[in-house]
């Protein structure tokens, strides 16, 4: 009989840990998941992904550059996570990286678009009802294929910073009319595959970070607000095998930037946390286990606790790894999400107007966009 009275304490005992564990993890998450993957076609090959409204009616749009087809997709949302189809725009050979601006001061968002074997941007200008002309070209280094947007100088117009397989960075100043100047190229690391921007020192400058694939590190190139760059103190910093997506945002609330960093070859992610200086650090528990060949990596506050959460596109798995934000620098744990075969761009934004973050990846295999709309199923 003691010994049955001893095994039902122990057994109860067992079971208040396993709660208290599932307790944790369901408040670490803010009882946020994300609903089935709705898929929506585009071209052959997607890899790049955006978000913006083009359209100006107050709801998100998406655009993926289609590496075998040489053109963009854009699709117009309804606001409540469905969308159009898609309608294509040429662009150049291999279109690969893509970013959304006002390029022009008009009010409607353009698009800039990578051509890799063409070693041009491609610049479509928007005319607010989601419609684009025809591509504009401007040169930009040999073999381009990461591009970010950004003023870079200072004027209030959108540059260009664009990474290239020559292992630099080619910065196109724009001139507010939706062209650009001649490129002006700053070494970097190794085929460096993704650029990120944001003032890294706070200086009120433009700085930059890529992800230098075949060196394994983060090159850093602080902005003096003309245009041009200098390399930080430090860089290029140490990370995973193979980084490739690259992205910024402040995750340990000390009002510097960090970035977080996908390693292809390890099925990790890196985390450095910025000093205010341009000198990073690697974040406590970094790297980050998250899927098999994860490639894009995008930030926002999923769960509504103030921390910023990672969303990585993992191509061997066909998901999406969320890893969710302590704000101390580290995350808690991964939860992932299937979406389309091979994805490869991922973007975050608010495609039903309620305040709560979606997802988007751009899938090379299956030629698709999967949308992951937020499903809140308990409370904060």
């Amino acid at each position: 009989m003691q010994w049955k009275k001893l095994n039902k304490i122990t057994s109860a005992l067992a079971l208040l840990a396993i709660l208290t564990l599932f307790a944790g993890i369901y408040a670490a998450f803010a009882g946020v998941t994300f609903r089935t993957a709705v898929n929506h076609p585009v071209g052959s090959n997607p890899n790049g992904i955006t978000a913006a409204d083009f359209d100006n009616d107050g709801r998100i749009d998406l655009a993926t550059t289609n590496l075998l087809d040489h053109n963009v997709s854009v699709l117009l949302g309804n606001g409540d996570g469905s969308f159009d189809a898609a309608t294509d725009f040429p662009v150049g050979n291999s279109p690969r990286g893509i970013t959304a601006a006002d390029f022009n001061h008009d009010g409607n968002i353009d698009l800039a678009v990578i051509n890799t074997l063409n070693d041009n941007v491609s610049v479509l200008l928007g005319d607010g009802n989601g419609n684009f002309g025809p591509a504009t070209n401007f040169p930009a280094g040999n073999l381009p294929i990461g591009i970010t947007a950004a003023d870079c100088d200072n004027d209030n117009n959108v540059d260009l910073a664009v990474t290239s397989l020559s292992d630099n960075v080619s910065i196109l100043l724009g001139n507010g009319d939706g062209t650009f100047g001649t490129a002006t190229d700053f070494p970097v690391g190794h085929s460096p595959f993704s650029i990120t921007a944001a003032d890294f020192n706070h200086d009120g400058n433009v700085d930059l970070a890529t992800a230098n694939n075949l060196d394994s590190s983060v090159s850093v190139l602080l902005g003096n607000g003309t245009g041009n760059f200098a390399p930080a103190t430090g860089s290029p910093f140490t990370v995973g095998n193979g980084p490739f997506g690259i992205t910024a945002a402040d995750f340990n609330h000390d009002s510097n930037v960090d970035l977080a960093v996908t390693n292809i070859n390890e099925q990790n992610a890196s985390v450095l946390l910025g000093n205010g200086t341009g000198n990073f650090t690697s974040a406590p528990g970094s790297p980050f286990l998250v899927g098999d060949g994860p490639i894009g990596i995008a930030t926002a506050d999923f769960n509504n606790d103030n921390n910023v959460d990672l969303a990585v596109a993992n191509s061997g798995d066909s998901d999406v790894s969320i890893l969710w934000g302590d704000g101390k620098g580290s995350f808690k744990a991964i939860t992932d999400f299937p979406v389309g075969e091979f994805p490869f761009g991922i973007t975050t934004a608010d495609f039903t107007g309620d305040n709560k973050p979606g997802l988007a990846t751009a899938n090379a295999n299956s030629n698709n966009v999967s949308v992951l709309l937020q499903e809140v199923y308990g409370h904060k």
